[in-house]
């Protein structure tokens, strides 16, 4: 037995939603720090910022490992209390990485914000699965990853506020109390929910969501799109400030001004994707906005001046947010008695996209630079693209 695959009834208020677009925005808080200060990170320990990057690698894998176990441990705890762990991890480490004296202990610090990325982001997916119901899914989805964006917005002008602070003060500001304050407010508004099996489930049935989701060709195909896809927008939300600053000589407080329009094209999409979805499904929404990513990724990092990378990279965004939404709710649509173990899964997809594009970004731009980089993953994204295509099955119930 799985969670019920019923169509629910709203079981959750807007305060409760409200915490959920903080929650999935909180996820989001220690990278924007990172990507906007990672010039300076780099600085301070002496390496180049290719290998100071490297520290979103190891958070990745370790978001990608920990993912697969919260597959598992999502059959057994409630949601809620999953989530609000996660928060709590956010805020340790960024206190913990504060403290760190070498970029070895910045990357084992950093990475606790890794994990609690694989604990919060599924959780947040699954609770909408389980208390929203189905014609209202992905519109909340949107919401949650317009909320995402428009906390990335407000993290990058706090960042750029505070740079001069130094980036280990700007990170506990940034981070630490919205996210014990957003934890609080999950424990108080967002109800408890968690796979039917509850806490008497056999050894078995713990892996009973894994051995489904392999046999199910759709699931793994959008997992595996969702990999090549996040590789790509990764580009972006990793090296893109850096690339902008580094090459064009744009200041940091300019560059946070940037961050707001990506944004707000960010937003944009993911609220605008419930709409595209019901007139195109999700396999074809997938298959526009993803190519379209790869697209303009690849032209955006090869632009001549810094005002065409900006036009270039703005349409990126809007359709990283599209992608991002309807990858997620196409997700939680496959295997509807797993919520918990499919969103885990796609989370720790997530999180490898992430990593594959640290990964190549440090290696690419020590020997290619941005441009070799960016064909590598540009190419990705359209590949990505025709893995959504062929590889998955529309629902049943989809959004039209």
């Amino acid at each position: 037995m799985g969670e019920t695959s019923q169509n629910p009834v709203q079981r959750i208020n807007n305060f409760g939603i409200f915490s959920l677009i903080l929650s999935r925005g909180i996820a989001n808080l220690p990278s924007v720090v990172v990507s906007l200060l990672l010039v300076d990170i780099a600085a301070s320990f002496n390496v180049p910022v290719g290998v100071a990057g490297q520290i979103r690698t190891t958070a990745g894998l370790l978001s990608i490992i920990f993912a697969l176990v919260m597959g598992v441990i999502s059959v057994r705890y409630a949601y809620k209390t999953l989530l609000s762990l996660g928060l709590i991890l956010f805020a340790v480490s960024a206190i913990a990485s504060y403290f760190s004296q070498s970029l070895s202990t910045l990357l084992i610090f950093y990475s606790l914000a890794g994990i609690a990325v694989s604990m919060v982001t599924p959780m947040i997916n699954s609770l909408i699965g389980a208390l929203i119901i189905t014609e209202n899914r992905t519109k909340v989805m949107g919401w949650t990853i317009g909320g995402l964006s428009i906390i990335y917005t407000l993290g990058s002008l706090t960042t750029a506020y505070l740079a001069s602070l130094g980036w280990r003060t700007t990170l506990i500001l940034v981070v630490v109390p919205l996210s014990l304050f957003t934890c609080l407010l999950c424990r108080l508004q967002v109800p408890n929910v968690r796979q039917e099996q509850g806490t008497d489930v056999s050894f078995a049935g713990l892996f009973s969501g894994y051995t489904t989701l392999l046999k199910n060709k759709s699931a793994l195909g959008c997992i595996l799109g969702t990999v090549f896809g996040l590789a790509t927008w990764n580009t972006v939300l990793i090296y893109g400030s850096s690339y902008v600053r580094q090459v064009f000589g744009i200041p940091v407080k300019t560059m946070a001004m940037v961050n707001i329009i990506f944004s707000l094209c960010y937003t944009a999409g993911s609220l605008t994707a419930s709409k595209f979805t019901r007139g195109l499904g999700f396999k074809k929404t997938l298959l526009i906005t993803t190519g379209t990513l790869g697209f303009f990724t690849f032209f955006g990092f090869n632009a001549p001046n810094y005002l065409l990378a900006v036009l270039l990279l703005i349409p990126a965004s809007f359709t990283a947010g599209m992608m991002i939404t309807v990858s997620s709710s196409f997700s939680l649509e496959q295997i509807p008695e797993y919520r918990g173990t499919m969103m885990s899964l796609h989370s720790a997809a997530v999180s490898m996209g992430g990593t594959l594009a640290a990964i190549l970004g440090g290696l690419l731009l020590l020997v290619y630079g941005y441009s070799g980089y960016s064909i590598a993953m540009g190419s990705l994204g359209v590949f990505g693209a025709l893995v959504f295509q062929f590889l998955t099955i529309e629902p049943k119930h989809n959004n039209r």
